[in-house]
């Protein structure tokens, strides 16, 4: 595939936001419900429109990181994003070979937003099992985890994507520490 790369380093910040205008028109003229191939979970349009929100606001937060900026990330876009991290992991595997090592008997490591709703969002509940990972469709399911991780949904969304680190004060870890290690080493993408 050719990416017409700018022969000039000086010419890249021209050609991205070429780039970027060209994605929202594609965006804006497409049917969301439009049948499509994913490698996730959502097989229509919308799933690129939705997986692109979260590849450009992760990379706005590395560019704020490296500029020595605070990112700030909305409490609703970093809920979706976590649901959408966490919803689509389980199909990574073709590029993120590691996570297809995310199994053991039976275990469970719930995410929780300590900036709720009230309504239920911002809890998601996952079960390693013997063949895989999913996300439990009703993370509310009343068991306690095996592990957990609360922090802010913006905190939690960063420390999925390997931008904050588990230790960095932000998290209240609970439960086995050996199973937070083991999920952090492998669901990297």
């Amino acid at each position: 595939m050719d990416l017409h790369l700018p022969e000039h380093p000086g010419d890249f910040p021209d050609w991205l936001a070429a780039g970027a205008a060209e994605a929202v028109e594609v965006f804006a003229a497409t049917d969301l419900d439009a049948p499509m191939w994913a490698w996730g979970v959502d097989q229509h349009a919308r799933f690129w429109v939705r997986r692109m929100l979260f590849e450009t606001l992760v990379h706005r937060v590395d560019a704020q990181l490296a500029l020595g900026l605070s990112p700030h990330v909305d409490r609703v876009l970093a809920v979706d994003g976590i649901d959408e991290f966490l919803t689509n992991l389980p199909f990574a595997s073709p590029f993120a070979p590691l996570t297809a090592q995310l199994r053991a008997p039976d275990r469970t490591i719930r995410f929780t937003c300590t900036d709720g709703d009230g309504n239920g969002n911002g809890d998601w509940l996952i079960r390693l099992r013997p063949d895989g990972f999913a996300l439990v469709a009703d993370g509310t399911e009343s068991h306690a985890a095996d592990a957990a991780v609360r922090g802010t949904a913006a905190d939690l969304l960063l420390l999925l994507y390997g931008r904050l680190d588990r230790q960095s004060g932000a998290f209240d870890l609970l439960g086995d520490p050996d199973l937070l290690d083991h999920w952090f080493a492998h669901s990297a993408f």
